[in-house]
Protein backbone atom coordinates (compact mmCIF):
# COMPACT_ATOMS: atom_id res chain seq x y z
CA UNK A 1 0.00 0.00 0.00
CA UNK A 2 1.40 3.39 -1.01
CA UNK A 3 1.68 6.30 1.41
CA UNK A 4 2.04 9.95 0.45
CA UNK A 5 4.77 12.21 1.77
CA UNK A 6 2.09 14.48 3.26
CA UNK A 7 0.59 11.50 5.14
CA UNK A 8 4.03 10.51 6.48
CA UNK A 9 4.49 14.01 7.90
CA UNK A 10 0.94 14.14 9.26
CA UNK A 11 1.62 10.88 11.09
CA UNK A 12 5.02 12.11 12.35
CA UNK A 13 3.41 15.32 13.65
CA UNK A 14 0.91 13.24 15.66
CA UNK A 15 3.64 12.39 18.19
CA UNK A 16 4.47 16.09 18.59
CA UNK A 17 0.99 17.09 19.81
CA UNK A 18 2.03 15.71 23.19
CA UNK A 19 5.69 14.71 22.75
CA UNK A 20 6.23 11.03 23.48
CA UNK A 21 8.99 10.06 25.95
CA UNK A 22 11.61 7.74 24.40
CA UNK A 23 11.67 4.08 25.40
CA UNK A 24 12.91 0.95 23.62
CA UNK A 25 10.60 -1.14 25.79
CA UNK A 26 7.71 1.32 25.97
CA UNK A 27 4.81 1.74 23.58
CA UNK A 28 2.71 4.68 22.46
CA UNK A 29 -0.84 4.41 21.16
CA UNK A 30 -2.73 6.96 19.09
CA UNK A 31 -5.05 7.01 16.09
CA UNK A 32 -2.37 5.32 13.96
CA UNK A 33 -1.85 2.29 16.19
CA UNK A 34 0.50 1.08 18.89
CA UNK A 35 4.23 1.46 18.26
CA UNK A 36 7.46 1.22 20.22
CA UNK A 37 8.45 4.61 21.57
CA UNK A 38 11.95 4.42 20.06
CA UNK A 39 13.35 5.84 16.81
CA UNK A 40 12.48 2.89 14.59
CA UNK A 41 9.02 2.47 16.12
CA UNK A 42 8.41 6.16 15.40
CA UNK A 43 9.49 5.91 11.75
CA UNK A 44 7.49 2.66 11.38
CA UNK A 45 4.42 4.56 12.56
CA UNK A 46 5.14 7.52 10.26
CA UNK A 47 5.62 5.21 7.25
CA UNK A 48 2.40 3.32 8.12
CA UNK A 49 4.15 -0.02 8.66
CA UNK A 50 2.54 -2.79 10.69
CA UNK A 51 4.21 -4.28 13.73
CA UNK A 52 6.42 -7.31 13.26
CA UNK A 53 5.50 -10.02 13.80
CA UNK A 54 1.95 -9.09 12.76
CA UNK A 55 0.47 -10.18 16.10
CA UNK A 56 2.82 -7.86 18.04
CA UNK A 57 2.56 -4.10 17.74
CA UNK A 58 5.64 -1.97 17.65
CA UNK A 59 6.99 -1.64 14.12
CA UNK A 60 10.27 -2.65 12.54
CA UNK A 61 13.73 -2.11 13.98
CA UNK A 62 16.38 -0.09 12.09
CA UNK A 63 17.60 -3.19 10.24
CA UNK A 64 14.01 -3.87 9.17
CA UNK A 65 13.55 -0.25 8.04
CA UNK A 66 16.67 -0.55 5.88
CA UNK A 67 15.09 -3.66 4.37
CA UNK A 68 11.95 -1.80 3.23
CA UNK A 69 13.82 1.20 1.84
CA UNK A 70 16.31 2.01 -0.89
CA UNK A 71 19.40 4.18 -0.73
CA UNK A 72 19.13 7.60 -2.36
CA UNK A 73 21.69 10.29 -3.06
CA UNK A 74 21.94 13.23 -0.69
CA UNK A 75 20.60 15.55 -3.39
CA UNK A 76 17.53 13.34 -3.84
CA UNK A 77 16.43 13.49 -0.20
CA UNK A 78 12.78 14.49 0.08
CA UNK A 79 10.18 14.96 2.78
CA UNK A 80 9.55 11.65 4.57
CA UNK A 81 12.87 10.00 3.65
CA UNK A 82 15.27 8.97 6.43
CA UNK A 83 18.88 9.17 7.51
CA UNK A 84 19.64 5.80 9.04
CA UNK A 85 22.42 3.92 10.73
CA UNK A 86 21.37 0.28 10.62
CA UNK A 87 24.66 -1.35 11.59
CA UNK A 88 25.99 -1.83 15.10
CA UNK A 89 24.04 -2.55 18.27
CA UNK A 90 20.70 -1.43 19.68
CA UNK A 91 22.63 1.35 21.40
CA UNK A 92 24.30 2.66 18.21
CA UNK A 93 21.63 2.17 15.52
CA UNK A 94 19.39 5.17 14.87
CA UNK A 95 17.03 6.71 12.32
CA UNK A 96 15.78 10.28 11.72
CA UNK A 97 12.90 11.31 9.45
CA UNK A 98 13.95 13.99 6.95
CA UNK A 99 11.72 17.10 6.91
CA UNK A 100 13.69 19.39 4.61
CA UNK A 101 16.92 21.30 4.19
CA UNK A 102 17.61 24.17 6.58
CA UNK A 103 20.35 25.67 4.39
CA UNK A 104 21.28 25.82 0.72
CA UNK A 105 24.63 24.07 1.28
CA UNK A 106 22.95 20.88 2.52
CA UNK A 107 24.84 20.94 5.80
CA UNK A 108 21.79 21.11 8.07
CA UNK A 109 18.27 19.72 7.83
CA UNK A 110 15.10 19.56 9.85
CA UNK A 111 14.52 16.10 11.25
CA UNK A 112 11.71 14.43 13.15
CA UNK A 113 13.37 12.37 15.83
CA UNK A 114 12.65 10.03 18.71
CA UNK A 115 15.95 9.81 20.60
CA UNK A 116 17.13 8.46 23.93
CA UNK A 117 16.88 10.83 26.86
CA UNK A 118 14.33 13.02 25.09
CA UNK A 119 10.81 13.19 23.73
CA UNK A 120 9.67 13.35 20.11
CA UNK A 121 11.08 16.46 18.46
CA UNK A 122 11.41 18.31 15.19
CA UNK A 123 14.94 19.69 15.38
CA UNK A 124 17.85 21.02 13.38
CA UNK A 125 20.36 18.26 12.56
CA UNK A 126 23.81 18.43 10.96
CA UNK A 127 24.02 16.26 7.81
CA UNK A 128 23.99 13.33 7.80
CA UNK A 129 23.69 12.97 11.57
CA UNK A 130 25.78 15.12 13.85
CA UNK A 131 29.37 13.78 13.87
CA UNK A 132 28.79 10.29 12.42
CA UNK A 133 28.92 11.27 8.77
CA UNK A 134 30.02 7.97 7.24
CA UNK A 135 27.63 5.85 9.29
CA UNK A 136 24.29 7.39 8.29
CA UNK A 137 22.77 6.65 4.90
CA UNK A 138 19.89 8.50 3.18
CA UNK A 139 17.09 6.07 2.32
CA UNK A 140 13.54 6.14 0.92
CA UNK A 141 10.62 3.89 1.85
CA UNK A 142 9.82 1.66 -1.12
CA UNK A 143 6.06 2.34 -0.86
CA UNK A 144 6.18 6.13 -0.79
CA UNK A 145 3.99 7.68 -3.47
CA UNK A 146 6.04 9.95 -5.72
Amino acid sequence: MLISRAEIIERAESWLRRPVPYGQHKFHANEYGIYRADCSGYVSMAWGLPGKPPDRHGGLDTVGLAGVSVEVAKGELALGDVLIRSDGTRETRHVVLFAGWADEAGEKYWGYEQAGGACTALRLVSYPYETSSELYVPRRYVNVAE
